[in-house]
């Protein structure tokens, strides 16, 4: 009976250890228009991105956690002048277009292979949600991402985990909790 006591006391504390909670942290940007929580404290970082029309700045939230299946977590924003796009926006098959190059243009800078790709409805605007293989040093990762385009904005919200451990319940809490905000001007 003692053995069953302390067997049941270790269980009891093994369930309790595993079952804390990541402290989720909210990144709420009135300026981009998005909130979303990381599973910690993401770093704020802007960058001038080239593009053959011209410079564009992209505003980066990043965390690399420790003890994660998802190794980076990653939003990204950017605004494109209305100049880029001399035609608009205004049609499927354009925004087709500008998320065809988001996601060709992401296998491409990362040298991987497009594992899947969905066409998605996200707030009544077009994305999708793709998979990337990369392989750098012999590794396998898997980047999943959700790209959603509203008007001149492009939105990035991504993880990168080793192969096989992509589909994870932190992935899934990031993903999930990712909102497009409305302000009033």
């Amino acid at each position: 009976m003692r053995n069953l006591l302390v067997l049941f006391a270790m269980l009891f504390y093994s369930f309790a250890c595993f079952s804390q909670d990541t402290e989720w942290i909210t990144v709420k940007s009135i300026e981009k228009g998005y909130r979303i929580d990381f599973p910690g404290e993401a770093k704020d970082n802007s960058q001038d991105v080239q593009t053959e029309k011209g410079t564009v700045i992209m505003h980066t939230y990043q965390l690399q956690p420790v003890n994660s299946d998802n190794l980076i977590y990653m939003t990204s924003f950017t605004e494109y002048p209305e100049s880029f796009f001399s035609d608009g926006l205004d049609t499927l098959e354009k925004q087709t277009k500008v998320l065809n190059n988001s996601v060709n243009g992401a296998v491409t800078n990362t040298k991987g292979t497009l594992v899947s790709d969905e066409k998605i409805l996200f707030n009544g605007f077009n994305g999708r949600k793709v998979k990337i293989s990369i392989n750098p040093g012999g590794e396998s990762y898997i980047i999943t991402m959700k790209i959603v385009l509203t008007d001149f904005k492009l939105y990035l919200v991504q993880t990168i985990a080793l192969k096989g451990k992509e589909d994870n319940l932190d992935g899934s809490h990031f993903f999930d909790s990712f909102e497009l905000i409305s302000v009033k001007q």
